[in-house]
């Protein structure tokens, strides 16, 4: 059974967290601030350095539980004993905050490779699919892997394409599923120039003017 999705640190941010809140309450600090309280109040050498506390603050941050003003300031965003509706509102505050940033990149991701493709109109046909921009690669019954891979790593970007889609006609079309076998082997990509390495997306049988053409759709999954 793969193991359980987690949340780095959690245990340790969250107690910062309230160790924040019950020496300032709803007060401004610094990480300073709070070193000179916890090693007022604890033994020393259970007291991080004001580094690893500003980490611990900036990661609270992003999960909504502290305010974070610049210049090394902060402040509780909500006290731990608030009410059911007080943390349901400051959730869903912060869930429509990362969506927005989200949406944001993807924009300005799309706005990027419209311009990539608008400097370089003769570059290598784009295929788009459920809203993800792959790299065209004919296959033929001689294609190999050394020879997609000198092409992915010479025409592959990151950051104009999602991945690749193998394209081949009905007849070809078990030698188009060999292949993308052969590619989405980490070990077998691993002895080709080629430092994408690839997942299966999909597989789909697509109409074209004069034919019958099968794509399989192949999802770049990491840059070693």
């Amino acid at each position: 059974m793969a193991p359980a999705s987690q949340k780095p640190d959690v245990e340790r941010i969250t107690n910062r967290y309230i160790q924040a809140w019950e020496i300032f309450g709803e007060d401004r600090f610094s990480t300073d601030d709070l070193e000179k309280e916890l090693l007022r109040k604890k033994d020393p050498e259970d007291v991080p350095d004001s580094n690893k506390i500003y980490q611990d603050l900036y990661r609270t941050t992003m999960l909504g539980l502290v305010k974070w003003f610049g210049e090394g300031t902060y402040q509780v965003a909500i006290s731990p004993k608030a009410g059911e509706s007080d943390w349901d509102n400051l959730v869903t505050n912060q869930i429509d905050w990362v969506q927005s940033e989200v949406n944001n990149r993807i924009e300005e991701r799309r706005e990027d490779q419209a311009e990539e493709k608008k400097d370089d109109p003769d570059g290598p046909e784009i295929i788009e699919y459920n809203g993800k921009n792959y790299l065209s690669a004919f296959v033929g019954p001689q294609s190999d892997i050394d020879g997609q891979a000198r092409y992915y790593q010479a025409a592959l970007k990151p950051s104009a394409h999602d991945g690749v889609v193998l394209r081949a006609y009905q007849d070809v079309a078990d030698s188009a599923e060999k292949l993308s076998k052969e590619i989405t082997d980490d070990d077998e990509i691993s002895n080709t120039v080629c430092v994408y390495r690839f997942e299966v997306s999909d597989m789909k049988m697509e109409e074209t003017d004069d034919d019958m053409e099968y794509r399989i759709y192949l999802g770049e999954t990491k840059l070693l």
